[in-house]
């Protein structure tokens, strides 16, 4: 038994031990021939160079890109073996080839780069055709390495893209990658401001002036928004501001609903003719033949539009000389600028906007060639300064501080800093002396718990003896009629309640005046604070309905009780 399993694994090391040697033999052989090993390895073909390729990144995201922008990107190429390769650039699968077919390029240890651009046109394909179709927008791709590019194009519609771009070589292919998004345009967030434009108009110096701008996202993606005040740097103003000045035509104290009054600062300026209405204070033309004639110091003019029909005719004139604006005036369209003139000699000029068909609503003027001054540091202020805005609208308060502006003609800018661009708006405001303004001594007549209030007692001493009214005195002083930054300050009487009520507002401001008689206005009061004014206190008692005013904030009180806080009238001194 030993005997046979000895002899077994002699046979096995004996073969195994020949199989070997049959082994080593075959690998030297060149044909059935033996030869030397050293000749052998001279005779072995080298092995092809193959290349290392390192591509840092691999693939790029340029992200979301709207229409009419380009993004970038930039692959940086290597081969880590020794040597250089030549690789051919393709355009992405089923895109169009513009120029360049092939953009070759040589890669070895030095990294080459590959820059990337890619532009998405603002204009789509099927903008004149049927708009419940998807757009699409005529993507363009340029590749470029080396002074050489290669230019690819293809339709693309709104939506997330990963696109693989070929690298071809001897050894084979490669795939680089770029992911990109096409916003729609509804989905780019546009941020749109109104009014974009403040005309403050005339006011005195010391006065502090507030405002609100309405910030309102025009797309279903989110703005995010700063705001970058006026430097007290005259470098940072922009260049074009220095010598424009704007003028609004809105006028925000009509004497009624529907009827456009031109605002008190431009009726030496301003002149109408027709029949014109108002829609927000603006002056509109609904289909009537009329006629806006504005009057101006300077080089030049541009008009602002707030809206025109389709059916709207309507000529312009300078200096009595008809221009020829056939392509700006046709079409439907709102909120534009109409260039009118520059250039023009420095001095007095007309502009006449003739209507003869049509709706045509007017925002304002911008007057070319008016030097501006700029505030110090702060005499602009807004609140809130930054925000994210959705779907609702956002609202800006401004104020404007006059205190340490000397007389003279006004201009800034604020600048709303946000995620697809900055939009500016524009602040003008005239400011004179408050030194030379007359002011009108308000007399105060009481009876029971009437308060009557006249700066001319003299005209109504018959109806004060009559109704047995008390002479109090001096009660308050109101500015006289045109006092920039003040408005006239109106009286009614209601003979049931026997009570007197006062507003800046024709309409009242918002208070009911069933029974009430309108009569008359008793100056001007400034609507907000000015140098040396104090408030005019108003109070309410909801028993009887009758009002009482004091420039003393306590003095409802004692026989005054159940007098409640109404609000502040205005500023008087």
């Amino acid at each position: 038994m030993y005997k046979r399993i000895i002899s077994l694994i002699f046979a096995v090391v004996v073969f195994g031990a020949l199989h070997h040697n049959a082994l080593a033999v075959s690998d030297k052989k060149i044909g059935n021939q033996p030869v030397d090993a050293a000749v052998s390895s001279k005779n072995i073909p080298k092995e092809e160079h193959r290349p290392v390729l390192m591509i840092l990144p691999r693939e790029i995201d340029l992200g979301s890109i709207k229409p009419g922008a380009t993004a970038f990107g930039d692959f940086r190429m290597s081969d880590l073996a020794p040597g250089a390769v030549e690789y051919s650039v393709s355009c992405p699968d089923g895109w169009d080839v513009v120029s360049g077919k092939l953009l070759r390029m040589t890669v070895s240890s030095e990294p080459a780069s590959l820059r990337l651009e890619l532009t998405i046109p603002d204009m789509t394909e099927n903008m004149h055709g049927d708009k419940s179709k998807m757009p699409a927008y005529q993507a363009r791709m340029k590749m470029e390495t080396a002074g050489k590019e290669l230019v690819c194009k293809k339709s693309l519609k709104a939506g997330q893209y990963r696109k693989a771009i070929p690298l071809t070589s001897i050894g084979g292919q490669k795939n680089i990658f770029v992911d990109f998004r096409i916003q729609a345009q509804q989905e780019i967030p546009s941020i749109y401001l109104n009014p974009q434009r403040l005309d403050l108009g005339v006011q005195l110096s010391g006065k502090t002036l507030s405002k609100k701008i309405e910030l309102t996202n025009k797309s279903r993606d989110k703005l995010q928004w700063s705001i970058l005040m006026p430097e007290a740097n005259p470098k940072e103003l922009n260049r074009e501001l220095l010598k424009e000045r704007y003028f609004s035509f809105q006028n925000e104290e009509l004497p009624e609903p529907g009827k456009y009054v031109i605002p008190e600062h431009l009726k030496e300026a301003m002149e109408l003719s027709g029949k014109w209405t108002e829609k927000n204070g603006y002056p509109l033309n609904k289909g009537n033949v009329g006629a806006m004639k504005f009057r101006f110091q300077g080089t030049g003019i541009s008009v602002f539009l707030q809206s025109h029909t389709e059916d709207g005719s309507c000529s312009i004139y300078l200096d009595e000389v008809l221009l020829n604006l056939p392509d700006e005036l046709s079409g439907q369209w709102e909120k534009k600028e109409l260039l009118i003139a520059e250039g023009l000699p420095d001095g007095p000029h007309t502009m006449t906007l003739l209507i003869r068909a049509g709706n045509l609503e007017l925002e304002g003027v911008k007057v070319f060639g008016r030097e501006m001054m700029r505030g110090p540091r702060g005499w602009i202020t807004a609140f809130p300064n930054s925000g994210t805005t959705l779907s609702e609208i956002d609202y800006i308060n401004v104020k404007v501080d006059t205190s340490y502006l000397a007389p003279g003609t006004y201009g800034d800018q604020i600048i709303f800093k946000t995620n697809v661009g900055d939009e500016v708006a524009e602040v003008f405001v005239n400011v004179l002396s408050d030194t030379g303004h007359k002011v009108i001594d308000v007399f105060l007549y009481t009876k029971d718990f009437d308060y009557l209030f006249t700066a001319d007692p003299q005209a109504e001493a018959r109806r004060l003896f009559q109704n047995g009214y008390i002479k109090e005195g001096i009660a308050f002083r109101l500015f006289s009629p045109q006092t920039p930054g003040t408005m006239s300050f109106y009286r009614w009487y209601h003979p049931v309640k026997k009570d007197h009520f006062y507003h800046y507002d024709r309409t009242g401001g918002g208070k009911k005046l069933d029974g009430y008689v309108y009569e008359g206005t008793i100056g001007n009061i400034a609507t907000s604070r000015m140098t040396n004014t104090r408030e005019l206190y108003r109070w309410f008692h909801p028993s009887t309905g009758r009002h009482y005013y004091s420039t003393d904030p306590k003095a409802a009180t004692g026989i005054r009780r159940g007098y409640r806080f109404d609000g502040i009238a205005g500023y008087v001194r």
